[in-house]
């Protein structure tokens, strides 16, 4: 018995330290949680460019379990004008439920009139299966 309690404390103890807890959310590998005015805000750095994402909300569905409604802001963080951004997903998300960005299987694409200019942001959303936002990191970005 008491090598049972022993064991179920270490995993509680090591699925406290692999989440990092953002408010009421985790967020996910590579991400750093912000607070801003009570906001948590689970932010990717990158040199070119900062993703922070934004859980706006969730639900519960007997077909599909838990989905989350997410609104990513993409700022360049460069001093030039950037175009053809590329982000990569952990989990393939639905073509059909992203809206300011296109689906291709883990990639995500703007739109080919976007450019976001120096310090300047470009947001889109999208809905995930699961209780967290989508791990998102930069695959692509091409100076205009």
């Amino acid at each position: 018995m008491k090598y049972l309690i022993t064991v179920l404390l270490l995993l509680f103890v090591v699925s406290l330290g692999s989440s990092y807890q953002c408010g009421y959310y985790s967020c996910t590998p590579g991400h750093t949680c912000t607070n801003s005015d009570g906001e948590f805000k689970c932010v990717y750095n990158k040199d070119e460019l900062i993703i922070s994402q934004i859980v706006t909300n969730s639900w519960y569905d007997p077909t599909n379990g838990v989905s989350v409604q997410v609104l990513a802001n993409v700022i360049n963080h460069t001093h030039r004008t950037i175009k053809n951004v590329i982000i990569a997903s952990d989990v393939k998300l639905n073509n059909h439920q992203i809206w300011g960005a296109k689906i291709n299987g883990f990639l995500i694409d703007f739109p080919d009139y976007v450019t976001i200019a120096p310090g300047k942001n470009y947001t889109f959303g999208y809905i995930s299966y699961g209780v967290n936002a989508a791990h998102l990191w930069v695959q692509r970005v091409n100076s205009v």
